[in-house]
């Protein structure tokens, strides 16, 4: 009889959860170690670990040897950016993830920018701004509307959409006052149809899962600040197998060779922000893991046991993952402010869904209560065969929950164009 699996998740938020949940389904996995956060201190089959940090990789790694982990997965960007999976695997402890070099895809959107150029990836055209004149200048001579974007990490806060110069400036000013030690660089602003289409990858090979659209903005109708995600609804027939393709061979796997021509091996998620536009899809940005709030939505739609998926990634034996043909829906429930300044510690007052999946994004379980603890709450997921009934059971099932100062998008899987949600609504 073989021996069962011992699965770390390191990282607190819904996608976390959901990777801990599916992971936990498997009949090949006997506990699963949550570095993060829960609803409730144990769950079944998962034990949720409070006292070590995300970045403590000397903690992490102790605690993998300690308690025999057969694999850790990484959620979010920051430990991968610092270099945990070069940390781990110096122990040679195994981890779903990319190297340091590998995330600086995600960690530097001027690296980025270079591989795709010399890999002549399409993707906006971009300079850098050298400072608040210049960038004014930029809106002249380059016209608007105009993208101003942060190198580095920004937790989903670091785009800004210029459409009106009067304004302009006084965005970009705050853009660069919260961002002071990055760099800014203004972009091309792209027109079409945004797609987030991630891929597994096991050393530098491909392989595609189910495509989303996400809604960045924090109210209807694609209005408001971006945020790092309100929602998202994933389908294999999102796309077609024409354009999956073409994604393939002119994105995805020309990246992972220009990593390759640098002696950069890739082996984890890559995520592709992508515009599909009149001249085709173009790279709005890439992540080096998996999405939120997509995940949420995308590993419901995965045939596959996903502990053997990823430990077979990590040995470099894995081949195409199943694809289920129903559709998933994810709403993300946010305090009011968000992605400003928003309060902690609200209780969650009102918490039983009835026919979807909830995952918890920003809360604390104290004293018997659950408690607001982050911008985003909670994620409901539907799941049906059809987009509409999926969205029904999440919209029905969000009236089970409360919370003072509980916001929520209305039109998340109305459709993929403004004129088709606008007249649904």
């Amino acid at each position: 009889m073989s021996v069962k699996m011992r699965v770390m998740v390191i990282g607190s938020g819904g996608r976390e959860h959901v990777i801990c949940e599916k992971i936990a389904q498997s009949p090949s996995v006997e506990k699963v170690y949550w570095v993060g956060t829960a609803p409730k201190p144990e769950l079944e089959k998962i034990k949720v670990i409070w006292d070590i940090n995300v970045t403590d990789f000397e903690g992490l790694a102790n605690f993998a040897l300690q308690e025999k982990i057969s694999f850790t997965v990484v959620g979010p960007e920051l430990p991968l950016t610092l270099g945990i999976v070069d940390y781990f695997e110096e122990k040679n402890l195994a981890i779903f993830g990319p190297t340091k070099k590998a995330a600086k895809l995600e960690g530097s959107k001027t690296f980025a920018k270079e591989i795709m150029r010399g890999e002549n990836v399409p993707t906006a055209e971009y300079t850098r701004v050298d400072s608040l004149e210049h960038g004014c200048n930029l809106m002249d001579s380059l016209g608007l509307p105009l993208v101003f974007k942060v190198d580095g990490l920004a937790a989903g806060k670091g785009v800004i959409i210029v459409e009106d110069k009067n304004t302009g400036k006084e965005e970009l000013q705050k853009l660069m006052e919260s961002h002071p030690d990055q760099k800014i660089f203004a972009e091309e602003f792209l027109q079409g149809r945004e797609l987030s289409f991630m891929v597994v990858v096991s050393k530098n090979k491909a392989f595609p899962l189910v495509p989303a659209q996400d809604y960045k903005r924090v109210y209807e109708q694609d209005e408001g600040p971006n945020t790092g995600g309100m929602g998202a609804f994933a389908s294999s027939d999102l796309i077609d197998e024409s354009l999956k393709k073409e994604i393939m061979d002119t994105i995805i796997n020309p990246t992972l060779q220009g990593l390759q021509k640098r002696n950069i091996e890739f082996t984890g998620v890559l995520y592709a922000g992508l515009m599909v536009t009149n001249k085709g899809p173009k790279v709005l940005e890439y992540n080096t893991r998996f999405g939120d709030p997509e995940t949420q939505a995308i590993l419901h739609l995965i045939d596959e046991d996903l502990a053997l998926l990823i430990k077979s990634c990590i040995n470099g034996e894995i081949v195409q993952p199943k694809i289920s043909q129903k559709k998933a829906i994810t709403l993300v429930l946010a305090m009011d402010g968000y992605p400003g300044k928003y309060p902690k510690g609200i209780e969650i007052t009102k918490c039983k869904i009835k026919d979807c999946r909830l995952y918890h994004s920003g809360t604390t379980y104290q004293q018997g209560k659950l408690l607001t603890n982050g911008g985003r709450v909670l994620n409901i997921v539907g799941i049906a065969n059809e987009l509409s009934i999926a969205r029904d059971m999440v919209y029905k099932d969000v009236k089970n929950i409360d919370f003072e100062g509980i916001m929520f998008r209305r039109d998340i899987g109305w459709g993929i164009d403004k004129s088709e949600r606008n007249k649904d609504n």
